[in-house]
């Protein structure tokens, strides 16, 4: 009782004096969701590109490639959305389903194969284009197409957090999947090029943050210094890391950006044997890799998050190793 009452004058004393609490210290072992909303978070936030993460081969954007990555050690995935025709939040990222799943042997011509055209029964009733879903009785989680709140529930206990990419559909059916989830919000960062889209999530959604795509650095500052919106994050490219990220920084805002020539270096190896995928990632990825986090990258896109993260931080992403 005593502590309580001597911590309520010390708040009370610093606020009549126009001063405010310190700021907590940075955790030792920082959470996905906390570097999510923290600046100070010393780790890349990496973003398993629709849920590839580089180990296990499953279907993207399917419940199995999410619980893979999470197990993988991964601290953020890429979700894709889209709305079905009946007002389902559903995790896919092309317009149609012809290039992933099963629909022409299924549905035949006669329907339209556009995931909007879908019901959600349709869509549920897909299996996808893996030869171990060629069996009615395969794990659902692989082979079929998933929902949003499924997504949000089966990664409940991991701490994975979720880029947004949303493609098209019904922004009010996205919101509402959201916000009948408490704390879901704040595992997501809401990636979207319109400014009017953005705000309308922030309205709704106050708890999520939020990431602009720009073109250039002259573009990134510009929309700083004219949007009111509280913006966490900004989507570059890596060619303007060096001449962005620090002015960024001032502000508390961080640079995410896409990696795909890095990526590359993995896949001209991915049949090679363990000390070409290791040559690979000690001669070529890495230094490129460091050079783009030295230069004040962030976060960053990719689909070999699991071995990029075994070789940058060999105590697992988040845990802060002993001085």
């Amino acid at each position: 009782m005593l502590a309580r009452r001597l911590l309520t004058l010390t708040s009370a004393a610093l606020l009549a004096c126009g001063g405010s609490p310190a700021p907590a210290p940075a955790p030792s072992r920082w959470t996905p969701e906390a570097c999510l909303h923290d600046a100070r978070c010393p780790f890349l936030m990496f973003g398993s590109h629709r849920g590839v993460c580089g180990d296990v081969e499953e279907p993207e954007n399917s419940l199995a490639s999410y619980l893979a990555c999470a197990r993988a050690g991964s601290p953020m995935v890429e979700v894709d959305i889209r709305v079905t025709k009946d007002g389902a939040v559903v995790l896919h990222h092309d317009s149609d389903v012809l290039r992933v799943t099963d629909f022409e042997a299924r549905f035949g011509p006669t329907k339209s194969p556009r995931v909007s055209d879908l019901t959600l029964g349709e869509f549920r009733a897909l299996r996808m284009k893996d030869p171990r879903c060629l069996d009615e009785s395969a794990d659902p989680r692989r082979c079929q197409g998933a929902t949003l709140d499924e997504l949000i529930d089966a990664t409940a206990d991991t701490g994975l957090t979720f880029f947004i990419d949303y493609k098209a559909g019904d922004l009010s059916a996205f919101i509402a999947d959201v916000a009948a989830r408490p704390g879901a919000a704040r595992r997501m960062l809401f990636f979207d090029a319109s400014l009017s889209t953005l705000a309308q999530v922030h309205a709704a959604l106050p708890d999520m943050a939020l990431m602009p795509r720009v073109q250039s650095a002259d573009e990134a500052l510009a929309l700083l210094a004219s949007s009111p919106l509280p913006l966490k994050w900004v989507h570059g490219d890596p060619p303007y890391v060096k001449a962005l990220a620090p002015r960024l920084e001032a502000q508390g805002v961080r640079l995410y950006a896409n990696i795909w020539l890095l990526d590359a270096e993995f896949i001209a190896v991915v049949n090679g044997s363990e000390a070409d995928r290791q040559q690979a990632w000690e001669r070529r990825v890495r230094p490129q890799l460091e050079a783009l986090r030295r230069d004040g990258l962030s976060g960053v896109g990719t689909e070999w998050s699991a071995p990029i993260i075994r070789g940058l931080y060999p105590a697992g992403w988040g845990v802060t190793p002993a001085p």
